[in-house]
């Protein structure tokens, strides 16, 4: 009998793979509130979105929507297919959402009018940040691994 030279590798941890699933529900609520606001009614109040601390409104906001849901979708498949570059991709990403957050905030602080949104910004770069320390725990093993799984 010849000895077989295959590794088995560890399955990537069970919320990993949770945390790709709510990523695609993400994803797909962010197209749906791209879509369904299209389709249902014809709101007064502009579509909004907010990429590295810009605020962008209407159609823009529109593109930069799609372009997350993208990113979003494409970080969710590769958590799913145990890739490391999913990791990266999540990492870089929950990254730029606290950086985001960050940046919005202290641009708009002195600005009564943006009071509730800086707030909210606030309670989202909390949430951010814990979900950032949480992937960087989990995926550090993940990313140091020596027999890397590409």
């Amino acid at each position: 009998m010849a000895a077989t030279t295959d590794i088995k590798r560890a399955r990537w941890p069970r919320d990993l793979k949770v945390f790709a699933m709510l990523a695609a529900l993400w994803a797909a609520g962010l197209i749906a509130r791209i879509v369904m606001r299209d389709v249902t009614y014809h709101s007064q109040i502009p579509l909004e979105a907010i990429l590295l601390g810009m605020k962008f409104d209407g159609f823009p906001a529109r593109l930069v929507l799609v372009g997350q849901a993208m990113a979003i979708s494409t970080m969710a498949l590769g958590l799913a297919a145990e890739r490391r570059w999913g990791l990266l991709l999540a990492l870089i990403y929950m990254l730029e959402v606290v950086v985001s957050n960050l940046i919005f905030m202290m641009t708009y602080m002195d600005d009564l009018a943006q009071g509730r949104n800086v707030r909210i910004s606030g309670l989202v770069g909390i949430v951010s940040v814990v979900i950032f320390l949480y992937l960087w725990i989990r995926a550090r093993d993940l990313l140091l691994d020596e027999n890397p799984r590409v």
